[in-house]
């Protein structure tokens, strides 16, 4: 028996496997390529923003942040403030009535919630603050609430409340602590004194 391959077979082969390998490593880097250019597109970002949310067809917040990212793929279109976010309430329209801000936010519009984290601080137009590491606001509420640790200064009564979880109003005059912790404090005037 005689074998019949020759150089031109050999040729022939290497250029079809070669060929073969340099397009499985051509469909894979499309691939990638294809992924990296779908994440990148579907992230809106914005600097220097505001946002006006309403409830009702009434104003009820403004939130603004040095950078904000909205993600356009995710099924529950999240809204991003990374750098810091600030925000202000509203009784209506026109008149601020607490104002918030926070390391980190983001807004999840299929559920109307805003999820703020680190360096958390609301106070309203009174001077009543509450400082915590993370909480929500929900928008069809108007309330924030948590299970975390937060601290409550309110001036009527003069008091400064330690807690664990908290449910309040936006304009903080509807507090509820869930769990008062050692060290709260309030001071209630003596009224039998001022009516002898």
């Amino acid at each position: 028996m005689t074998s019949h391959f020759s150089y031109k077979n050999i040729s022939l082969a290497v250029t079809l496997l070669s060929s073969c390998f340099f397009m499985v490593a051509c469909e894979n880097n499309v691939n990638e390529v294809r992924a990296l250019g779908s994440r990148a597109g579907a992230i809106d970002i914005g600097k220097d923003v505001s946002i006006y949310m309403s409830t009702n067809g009434r104003m009820s917040a403004k939130l603004m942040g040095p950078l904000m990212k909205k993600y356009l793929i995710d099924s529950g279109r999240m809204v991003e403030f990374p750098n810091s976010i600030k925000a202000d309430f509203f009784k209506d329209s026109a008149i601020v009535e607490s104002k918030l801000t926070a390391d980190y936010a983001h807004y999840i519009e299929a559920e109307n919630k805003v999820y703020l984290r680190d360096n958390v601080i609301v106070y309203n137009i009174h001077g009543d603050t509450l400082w915590c590491k993370e909480m929500y606001w929900d928008q069809n509420t108007n309330k924030f609430h948590t299970d975390k640790e937060v601290i409550v200064k309110q001036h009527n009564p003069i008091s400064k409340i330690y807690g664990l979880g908290f449910e309040a109003n936006q304009d903080l005059t509807d507090i509820k602590i869930f769990k008062p912790q050692p060290n709260s404090f309030a001071i209630i005037s003596d009224t039998s004194k001022l009516n002898p």
